[in-house]
């Protein structure tokens, strides 16, 4: 049957499942999806369960019990102290701590904030326009740095070098040390945006990326973990989540520190809900397209301008690598089993990647494939919204609550860290399953098979799930505030911590605070996927025309 001529997005030459041509109509609607009405809502609503129940039990149930702890009198144990009401909230308030530490964060947050949000987009862009080698170099250069900077192990080595040098760690360093991540980051999402801008809304897709990039960045540095043990910290008001540890760990102040958490976690909620209400009015969605990466947009001059500004950057963020690649062969002082300590620091972050993965896997795919509510199913994110950048510090209180002995502050063994669903995976498999879930539809719609169209749904997502697995590995595996709230020796998760609490110049031990073996895994894999998968994906915003 003849279709009207529209101004749908022409589909690749390589591509499997090429879209229709579709008529030029903003109502556009993809074709409905094969199960009934009635049979997909119940559906995505019962798969729903598992991501809600998640974040019932690693986020709302912590969130309350945090609100009790914080109304204990200062110095109290987790269960026989009596109540003190807002007193808590009162001193840190009235004190100006809580206010100062945020405001000593301003000037390391507004670094990360132009590194990723702007200079990122901006390189992005200009590396877009090389054609598929530059944009190819800048990918493989951006996943490399992402996973290599490794804070613990780096922080060891970096307060090493600053202390033989006569200079103490600072704030900024602190902020400096995830500039590599920062940057890696911000030029992989700033690729994927121009691949999906529009071409009557060039602009729309990559400002969606760069403003919700800024929300994450000004969440995560609000979140500042600095090591007071070894560096020096702000006394007269330190960051929120070091006055959360020493109140918490340091000082047994378990009311003062639920307190700092909950005015840290309102401020929190309230970025998360912007985040989620940005993703929701822009209609953000991950497309991926077969083939190859286009090779019509190449621009001499833009290639040879964008590959030399990216050697500069990668050459700037590896400054800060300078001090860890130098010392790579320092183990500790002594004997020590590389493998055992692989398995004690790596393992348990292991196991909590992959339930975190899993779960968000599945909420993503109720909302974003199965879409119980149609097109408002989207609005479902609103549920997870206020956690969207919660971290292990402001929920420390609760969760050290949960896994120490009755009236204890002490624990005995390795504890995964406590994130049951992994709140921006969601959304990020919210954005891909509906986006392939489009292209799946389109494709039965053109006449392809449902087999086929279901086997490019699955080729195009699992390299994603490894993508996100791996990057949620590395985030469990460098949670200092968590590794340290639940230290007790070097039988425990992180070794860096050990290192940390027993600095030797000589024998600093960064070479197991990242060790190679892992290191090379990490590396190879997102090098792999920057080189075979990212070109293919693009993040759209507006409806699908």
């Amino acid at each position: 049957m003849d279709r009207p001529t529209g101004t749908g997005t022409r589909p690749h030459a390589h591509d499997p499942a090429p879209a229709p041509r579709r008529a030029a109509s903003p109502a556009y609607r993809p074709p409905p999806h094969p199960l009934g009405g009635a049979a997909r809502a119940a559906g995505g609503l019962a798969l729903l369960v598992v991501p809600v129940a998640a974040l019932v039990l690693a986020y709302v149930l912590p969130t309350f019990r945090t609100v009790q702890l914080s109304r204990l009198e200062h110095f109290g144990t987790f269960g026989d102290s009596d109540t003190v009401g807002p007193a808590n909230y009162d001193d840190l308030l009235a004190g100006g701590a809580f206010a100062g530490g945020l405001a000593r964060l301003a000037g390391p947050i507004l670094v990360s904030v132009l590194i990723g949000a702007v200079l990122a987009p901006l390189l992005a862009r200009l590396l877009h326009r090389s054609g598929p080698g530059g944009r190819a170099a800048a990918r493989i250069a951006a996943a490399a740095l992402a996973v290599t900077f490794a804070p613990t192990a780096l922080t060891v080595a970096w307060i090493a070098d600053r202390a033989l040098s006569g200079r103490e760690p600072g704030v900024y360093d602190w902020a400096g040390l995830l500039a590599g991540v920062v940057l890696g980051l911000g030029v992989l999402a700033g690729l994927a945006a121009q691949r999906g801008a529009a071409a009557d809304r060039p602009a729309a897709a990559p400002l969606a990326v760069a403003a919700l990039s800024a929300l994450a960045l000004v969440a995560a540095g609000l979140q500042t973990f600095a090591y007071g043990s070894v560096g020096r910290v702000p006394q007269d008001a330190p960051p929120p989540v070091v006055q959360i540890y020493d109140a918490l760990y340091v000082g047994r102040d378990v009311g003062t520190a639920a307190a700092a958490s909950v005015l840290l976690m309102a401020v929190l909620a309230g970025l998360g809900l912007a985040a989620a209400v940005l993703f929701l009015l822009s209609r953000i969605r991950i497309d991926v397209v077969p083939g190859p990466d286009d090779p019509a947009r190449a621009r001499p001059a833009a290639f040879t301008g964008g590959i030399a500004l990216l050697v500069l950057a990668v050459a700037a963020a590896g400054v800060f690598l300078l001090p860890w690649v130098t010392r790579l062969g320092e183990g500790p002082d002594g004997d020590y089993d590389l493998w055992f300590i692989i398995r004690q620091t790596w393992g348990p972050p292991l196991v909590t990647t992959g339930v975190a993965l899993a779960t968000a896997v599945v909420g993503g795919f109720a909302i974003g494939a199965l879409r119980p509510f149609g097109d408002a199913s989207r609005w479902l994110l609103l549920l997870f919204a206020p956690w969207l950048f919660t971290g292990s510090g402001p929920l420390g209180a609760a969760n050290l609550e949960a896994v120490a002995a009755e009236g204890e502050w002490m624990v005995i063994g390795t504890f995964p860290p406590r994130v049951w669903v992994a709140i921006p995976v969601l959304f990020l498999f919210t954005a891909l399953f509906w986006g392939l879930e489009d292209r799946r539809r389109a494709a039965l719609e053109a006449g392809v098979g449902e087999r086929e169209a279901r086997r490019a749904f699955a080729a195009g997502a699992w390299p994603m799930a490894a993508l996100a697995g791996l990057a949620l590995l590395l985030v469990f595996g460098q949670d200092a505030f968590w590794q340290q709230i639940t230290w007790q020796d070097m039988l425990s998760t992180g070794y860096m911590t050990h290192a940390l609490e027993n600095l030797d110049f000589e024998h600093t031990a960064v070479a197991l605070g990242y060790p190679l073996p892992v290191l090379a895994v990490a590396a190879i894999a997102a090098v792999a996927l920057a080189a075979r998968y990212l070109p293919k994906v693009a993040v759209k915003t507006g409806r699908e025309r």
